[in-house]
């Protein structure tokens, strides 16, 4: 009886993880495959004044810092360069307790002749409170009925305002996310992952809305704005998400890329990683009631997609100690757990030794395989208190 139990449970693990990887993929190509969503048309100002601008929608970018010294002033002059009416956007500049000099170096480049017609409210918080209270803090000084954050490291295109107008004419739209990218190309495995995850992110805005947004640039209605708990994560998933508990859509803008200028040496990438894969768990606790049915593809998509992701690392734990069971009852079993351990294995030599693989295959394995180490150990954190709750810069 315990043999079949087994079994069942080695079944169910194993078609969850093809689920979440091969066949929900599958599922969103079919069903968007005849839909044809028309992105907005964006026209171009170029920088010359019309009467159609008084029509244009008004927006606060908010952007918190924290030992940003580096980024600041490109940040600042390539805002100061947005093709946008300079009286129909704000700059917000949060320098959030900063121990370097992100606070001097802005105000010296808002003093630049480009940057002098800026809008701005350049603000010093002498403690640093973390990024969830700052964007709190932003949002309450907006004056405009739009908001937008973005990072400090993230470059945007000069049309990216105008691209955010066309889609809030339509009052379904609740948010907008933008793309991102990379100032260096990452691994064959990174690059075939974020090309995976845009063409998800593509077909989920145009049967309901795109799950969560790019911290480097999104936007919402402030009406839309909710306060998030104060040891939230990844802000930038849990903001957009209670957007679609309130009834509106979260649209999917690829025509505007952030370019993320700050490259991370691997410790740095592997403090990254665990942080979003603690958030990633976090945030599948807070957001339970959006997997109720009434909430349509949105529910199918999150249970789908993000929720799958964050218990996947648990589902493959699964397997194996459920595999180990079964290795005497069958060989087909026993062939699996070879399998695992030889594939394990591998990806366990491979990272001890630094070879770099040359099959694409091998390194997508790779890749997908360390990712879900650094998930478990992210989850794992969460799960018993272990996750830093102070804005630190990684």
């Amino acid at each position: 009886m315990l043999d079949i139990i087994m079994v069942y449970i080695l079944a169910i693990a194993i078609f969850l993880v093809i689920y979440h990887h091969v066949l929900y993929p599958l599922v969103l190509k079919k069903v968007t495959k005849n839909k044809t969503n028309i992105p907005p048309i964006i026209k171009n100002r170029h920088y010359i004044f019309s009467a159609d601008d008084n029509n244009l929608n008004c927006f606060s970018i908010i952007i918190p810092a924290f030992n940003e010294a580096k980024f600041i002033a490109d940040k600042i002059r390539n805002l100061s360069f947005i093709d946008y009416p300079n009286d129909r956007f704000e700059l917000i500049l949060l320098c959030d307790g900063c121990s370097d000099d992100t606070h001097n170096i802005a105000s010296q480049t808002l003093n630049e002749l480009a940057c002098l017609d800026l809008n701005y409210q350049l603000v010093n918080f002498k403690d640093n409170r973390g990024k969830v209270a700052v964007l709190k803090d932003g949002v309450a000084k907006a004056q405009f009925d739009n908001i937008v954050f973005s990072d400090v490291s993230a470059l945007l295109p000069v049309n990216s305002l105008l691209m955010l107008d066309s889609h809030f004419k339509n009052p379904a739209v609740g948010a907008v996310s933008g793309g991102y990218q990379f100032v260096k190309k990452g691994t064959v495995g990174e690059q075939y992952y974020w090309r995976y995850q845009s063409m998800i992110k593509a077909r989920e805005s145009s049967i309901a809305s795109v799950l969560g947004a790019h911290g480097a640039f999104y936007a919402l209605r402030k009406s839309c704005y909710e306060e998030v708990p104060a040891d939230t994560i990844n802000d930038d998933f849990l903001i957009p998400m209670n957007v679609i508990k309130l009834g509106y859509r979260v649209i999917y803008e690829p025509r505007v890329v952030a370019i993320e200028l700050e490259q991370v040496n691997l410790e740095q990438d592997m403090s990254r990683r665990l942080r979003i894969a603690a958030g990633n768990f976090q945030q599948l606790v807070y957001l339970l009631p959006l997997l109720s049915p009434k909430y349509g593809w949105n529910a199918i998509n999150f249970a789908s997609g993000k929720a799958l992701r964050a218990i996947t690392p648990f589902i493959l734990v699964v397997i194996f100690v459920s595999n180990i069971y079964l290795v005497s009852v069958h060989y087909v079993f026993l062939s699996l757990f070879v399998c695992q351990v030889f594939l394990y294995s591998l990806v366990m030599l491979i990272n001890l030794f630094h070879i770099s693989p040359q099959l694409a295959a091998l390194k997508l394995i790779c890749y997908l395989v360390n990712g879900y180490w650094v998930a478990l150990k992210g989850s794992l954190k969460y799960i018993f208190g272990l996750q830093k709750k102070n804005w630190t810069k990684i």
